[in-house]
This record gives C-alpha cells, sequence and structure tokens, in this order.
C-alpha cells in the first residue's frame, strides 16, 4: 500500500509529498507525519489490503478538538489528505518503468489520482508540478516530479567533509565531495558521497555544476585553499553558499577580496562561519551545524 500526503493546511505534522509504503507483512517504509495519526491510517490500510476494489481513494484528517469529522486524535490544529493506492503485482511493469526513469534521470512526473499511478512527462504541464487539482469529472489526481533529490557540493575531502557527506546523505542529498589532494584516506574511505574527484582548485569552477538549486560548503584544507575555491564560485548564483573558519579568517579574506574589487553585496551572500552557532566541535557537529543551516534555508 502506498500511502501519499497529497494536501496539507496549516500546521500538518504530514506535509505535501509525505509518502510511505506500508507491506502484506506489516513493515513499514517512509512516514506521513508519524504519531497517533499514522498509526491509525497504517492500521486503516492493513485492514483493507485484501479488499483491492476499495482503491484508490482519500482520507481526510483533522488535527482539531471538537471537529465532527475526520478527526485524526492530533491537536496540532493543521489538516492533511492522504491518498491510498494498492500496488499489487499487476503493476510490476509501472514500477519498472519508475525504476527506469530514475536510473535515467528522465523529466517525469508522478501522478497519483483515482484511477491509478502514471507517469506523465513533466514538460507536458505548465502547472506548478506539486499541487493537487479538481479534474472535471469526479476524479482527483496529485501531481509531482518523480525525482526530486537536492544536490550539494562539499568543496573539501577532509573529516568535517566527510562528516558532513555522511550527514546529507542520510538527509536525502545527493553529494559531490572534491579535493586537491590526491589518495586522501578520508575521501577515499568516504563511502557516502556519490560522487568523488580529485581537482585543482584553481580550476574548481570547471567541475562544479552551473547550478541555482545547488548548495556549496566549502570545508578545504585551510585558508589559502577556501580563498582560492571562494574567489571562484563567489560570482555565480548558488542555493546555498557557506565557508569554514573563524570569524578572524573571515574578516582578513574579506578585506582582501574588497580590495581585490569583490562588493558586500557579494560577500553577505556567504553563510560565514559556517553553520548554526550551536558551540560545535567535532567533524560531527560541525556537520550537523552545517546540515542545519542548509535545512533551514531549503525549507524557507
Amino acid at each position: 500500500m502506498l500511502l501519499t500526503v497529497v494536501e496539507s493546511i496549516g500546521s500538518s505534522p504530514g506535509r505535501m509529498g509525505f509518502s510511505m509504503f506500508v507491506t502484506e507483512n506489516g513493515t513499514m517504509h517512509g512516514s506521513i507525519g508519524g504519531g497517533s495519526m499514522e498509526q491509525k491510517l497504517v492500521e486503516l490500510a492493513r485492514s483493507l489490503m485484501d479488499r483491492p476494489a476499495a482503491f484508490p481513494f482519500l482520507k481526510r484528517q483533522v488535527h482539531r478538538e471538537g471537529e465532527a469529522r475526520d478527526r485524526s486524535g492530533m491537536i496540532c490544529s493543521g489538516e492533511q489528505t492522504v491518498a491510498f493506492h494498492l500496488i499489487g503485482n499487476d503493476q510490476e511493469a509501472l514500477l519498472g518503468e519508475i525504476v527506469a526513469a530514475i536510473e535515467t534521470n528522465s523529466a517525469v512526473d508522478l501522478e497519483l489520482g483515482s484511477s491509478g499511478i502514471h507517469l506523465v512527462n513533466a514538460e507536458s504541464s505548465a502547472r506548478d508540478p506539486e499541487e493537487v487539482r479538481k479534474d472535471p469529472a469526479p476524479g482527483w489526481s496529485y501531481r509531482r516530479p518523480l525525482k526530486e533529490q537536492p544536490r550539494i557540493a562539499i568543496i573539501g575531502g577532509g573529516h568535517v567533509g566527510t562528516a558532513l557527506s555522511r550527514t546529507m546523505n542520510q538527509l536525502g542529498f545527493h553529494v559531490m565531495q572534491f579535493d586537491h589532494r590526491d589518495k586522501l584516506n578520508t575521501m577515499e574511505a568516504n563511502t557516502w558521497a556519490h560522487e568523488k574527484d580529485v581537482v585543482d582548485f584553481e580550476r574548481i569552477e570547471e567541475h562544479v555544476p552551473d547550478d541555482p538549486d545547488l548548495y556549496i560548503a566549502i570545508v578545504s584544507f585551510g585558508y589559502r585553499t577556501d580563498e582560492i575555491v571562494l574567489r571562484r564560485l563567489l560570482r555565480r548564483q548558488w542555493k546555498y553558499l557557506g565557508m569554514l573558519g573563524s570569524k578572524a579568517k573571515v574578516e582578513t579574506m574579506f578585506a582582501n577580496l574588497l580590495v581585490d574589487g569583490f562588493t558586500e553585496e557579494e560577500l553577505w551572500r556567504v553563510h560565514t562561519p559556517i553553520g548554526l552557532a550551536i558551540n560545535s566541535r567535532t567533524p560531527e557537529e560541525i556537520a550537523v551545524s552545517i546540515a542545519a543551516e542548509i535545512i533551514r534555508v531549503k525549507n524557507t
């Protein structure tokens, strides 16, 4: 059973796009918001597993006390609507198409609706790809990009870069890591980066994809390499650009950059010292602080 949040209003624990699988043997993968609401809907899914004619359908949940209908048992005041689709052996071909589309990075949307699950060309609609829409018929459908994976480029293969790779991988990011040192033990041991490359930092801009939705974390060997990288990436558009370093280091570097023609507006875009101020000390703690700042940017 596939459960998908197709609408969320207000303070709802399950945001639009959250999804989970509930299997015949009772195991679960993913989440639609957790808590008593999720438990109740999982039990509903299990109770209907042997009734394929009951699917697909929508289930509204209202997170308020005193609601006459569709109360979830939670009191966070929001609402969410969950779609239920049964995934059986008869849809093996569809699952194969989905896997192939992900592996080839195809521009397709996943459409969940009253008529089932379909893959559609992402360019076939000018609408917002993540929306609920009402059809002229009594049916309904929800459409979103099949593959939504934020990307981060971590410039630096040392201890912090490796710890950050692990954290961002766990958060669902596609992780790219770059360093200028060949056969660096920490980088070679990094199993969380999807892409790793040893490059010349003097030409780093040739290796980092030109993408305004890309997150960049500069955590290289030291002051000199950080400045080399920052100079080459600063004037391009990124979703996030952060650099590791002390306040004293940053002040000195920025003073040099201003002398060389960079503007205060350009420097203001750099998140530095990188990460939220939580007194982090170890590479793992620093990675958490960087990840937290990136999440704040992503979700704001």
